[in-house]
């Protein structure tokens, strides 16, 4: 939370809603899901996005500091649509996570969740879609986008190979191409994220069978995927 006010923590996601805490500045909270209910103007500008928390109780957007203006939590009630991007039975160390300080803190970034894992890993679609992107992007080494419609694609970037090609339609599960270290990497690991396919910017934490959306920097959750 940025300077200012106490947040007020109410029981509905409405300004009407009965206060039943507050919000110091600065406190880092943990939220789970969001839902759509009234505007408010904040830090951002106007949102009608409301987070519930962790413990309970409901916090409007419009000044939390989540490094977007749009949701970076699923939508409350909805199950999880991804599974972990290698195959089942498989678990690999998370060396970075979403905000992580290292390089996870900017636009195109502050979502994503890196794995450590050798090169010669296959890599799986988390869900269905259509390739949208294959190939070189920069810094990104070689890369792959599945897009699953609504302008959101996930991602998977320093991959030594892909084995799809733009315009094919992938099931979950399916491989798509195999772990590296190409582009700007300091070892071999899978970069996932989220993001929107056209900007290729952020969007928001994978949700997956495998963990939801809590990825804790040093576990190594177990894929289900495939």
């Amino acid at each position: 939370m940025p300077s200012g006010l106490p947040l007020n923590i109410r029981n509905a996601p409405a300004l009407s809603g009965a206060v039943t805490g507050s919000l110091a500045n600065g406190t880092v909270v943990t939220i789970t899901c969001y839902v759509r209910g009234d505007a408010v103007e904040g830090i951002g500008g106007v949102t009608n996005i409301w987070d519930r928390l962790s413990g309970g109780g409901w916090v409007t957007d419009a000044f939390l500091e989540t490094g977007s203006n749009g949701p970076v939590v699923p939508l409350c009630g909805s199950s999880a649509q991804f599974k972990l991007p290698f195959p089942a039975g498989r678990a690999y160390t998370i060396t970075q996570a979403a905000g992580s300080s290292f390089s996870h803190n900017d636009a195109y970034n502050r979502h994503a969740i890196d794995f450590g894992m050798p090169v010669g890993v296959p890599i799986l679609a988390s869900a269905a879609g259509t390739i949208r992107f294959e190939g070189w992007a920069g810094g990104g080494g070689i890369m792959a986008l599945v897009d699953h419609g609504n302008n959101r694609c996930s991602q998977y970037a320093h991959l030594s190979a892909t084995i799809i090609n733009t315009g094919d339609r992938v099931a979950q599960g399916q491989r798509i191409g195999s772990s590296g270290a190409t582009g700007n990497v300091t070892g071999p690991h899978l970069h996932w994220n989220i993001v929107n396919c056209d900007s290729q910017t952020s969007r928001e934490i994978p949700n997956s069978v495998e963990v939801g959306t809590r990825y804790v920097v040093g576990s190594a959750p177990v894929s289900k995927n495939g």
